[in-house]
């Protein structure tokens, strides 16, 4: 295989009029003696470190000591001296070509050089077949598929050896065609599979919870993850079947919380929630959609399509759909594998204690990382303004403040030493 040569292009001054301005801050700051004058040092000499230029103080922001006060400042700056700003925008588009014009020349010298070919080793050539396998569009005529169900391997497995195959000896008993493998994502899901090996992901996926799962999947956060990632996975019909546990007693929860929990995930998330007694009940469900599911597309022609194509599954027509493959689901809903630094975010504040989801989404809106907190916490006066910083933020169709008990927790968390 031939080698990857690494290119580093390093520019001497890549954001000299933002240093200019800080310099320029800097020196009066510390002739008033003004405690902004150590923030603005750790600023300059951040900003003295990072390689790339950047076009706006909202992108100063990635760096230490650059609050959204100081981001703001330099908008400002930016916005009273166009010239400069205009300046600005040219030394990123010369960074750009210059970097396009080296990468070309590299190009043009490795086009000139005669390499010698290598043959693919095994490996690689089953990798490189698996890709174009991959990329390859799939079409299903009518009748020329299967639809079998997919079980988790958590649901088909427990602690317990009574629970072990509990859920295989009730597919069995009702004869449901199912395979067990390991989803990303959700419990139950279906497959379309043809003769040649390819399998497309019918619009249906199911997250099963008994009472006192659930209970404790909302007590340390898991409730609210596992929510998001199946709004991500791109499957547009998520089913929340719920489970009895006895007579629902000692959940560790009231069951009026767990109520509104599920009234909840049916209006704000849209999706559907159904209710069994048991888990025979669920299986027999499960076993019930299937047929509905076996019906309705086993005359259908079901084609492959790509995630950012699936507002074409809503549009289909009566005789076609387009379904995602499967392994790209498996791929592309892996735990965390899509979250930002701002999701991330609010899944740490949902697992405090308090805090809801619209509490959390009304924060990170104002402070989208842990860090732009932290820095707005060092810009406050007083102590009492840190505490209060969050006090009056407005969340929900209510708009009724986080409040200030809320506001003075999330400060000690965020700025105590542990």
């Amino acid at each position: 295989m031939s080698c990857v040569q690494r290119l580093e292009i390093k520019l001497k001054r890549p954001n000299a009029i933002f240093e200019t301005w800080l310099e320029h801050w800097l020196q009066v700051a510390e002739r008033r003696n003004s405690k902004s004058r150590y923030k603005l040092r750790e600023a300059l000499n951040a900003l003295k470190m990072y390689p790339l230029p950047l076009a706006s103080g909202r992108e100063c922001g990635i760096l230490r000591g650059f609050g959204p006060a100081l981001c703001q400042l330099i908008d400002n700056e930016m916005h009273k001296e166009q010239h400069k700003a205009q300046a600005v925008a040219a030394n990123n588009n010369r960074y750009q070509n210059e970097i396009r014009n080296v990468v070309e020349s590299v190009k043009k010298n490795k086009r000139k050089q005669k390499d010698k070919q290598t043959k693919l080793t095994k490996k690689e050539r089953k990798a490189l077949e698996e890709k174009q396998r991959h990329s390859k569009e799939v079409i299903m005529q009518p009748r020329t598929f299967r639809i079998k169900l997919i079980v988790d391997t958590q649901e088909t497995s427990g602690k317990h050896k009574r629970l072990l195959d509990q859920t295989r000896s009730y597919l069995e008993c009702l004869k449901v065609d199912y395979e067990v493998r390991r989803l990303t994502v959700g419990d139950f899901l279906w497959l379309a599979c043809d003769q040649e090996g390819n399998e497309l992901v019918l619009p249906y996926i199911v997250e099963r919870k008994r009472m006192d799962d659930l209970s404790s999947s909302i007590r340390d956060g898991r409730f609210h993850e596992q929510k998001h990632r199946l709004n991500q996975c791109d499957i547009p019909n998520v089913i929340y079947l719920i489970e009895d546990y006895g007579e629902n007693e000692h959940l560790g929860l009231p069951i009026e919380n767990l109520q509104q929990a599920l009234i909840n995930t049916l209006i704000q998330n849209r999706f559907s929630v159904a209710h069994t007694k048991n888990h025979s009940r669920s299986i027999a469900y499960l076993q019930g959609l299937t047929q509905i599911l076996i019906r309705t597309y086993k005359d259908k022609v079901l084609k492959s399509c790509a995630n950012v194509d699936m507002a074409r599954v809503s549009q289909s027509s009566k005789t076609e759909m387009s379904l995602l493959k499967f392994k790209s689901l498996n791929e592309d809903s892996a735990r965390n594998a899509q979250l930002t630094v701002k999701e991330l975010f609010i899944l740490q504040l949902l697992q405090l204690h308090s805090l809801s989801l619209e509490k959390s989404l009304a924060i990170a809106t104002i402070y989208p990382t842990p860090r732009f907190l932290i820095d707005a916490y060092k810009e406050c006066k007083s102590l009492q303004d840190a505490q209060k910083l969050l006090a009056n933020i407005r969340f929900g169709q209510l708009q009724r403040p986080v409040g200030s008990k809320i506001s003075q927790s999330l400060h000690d968390f965020y700025t105590n030493e542990f």
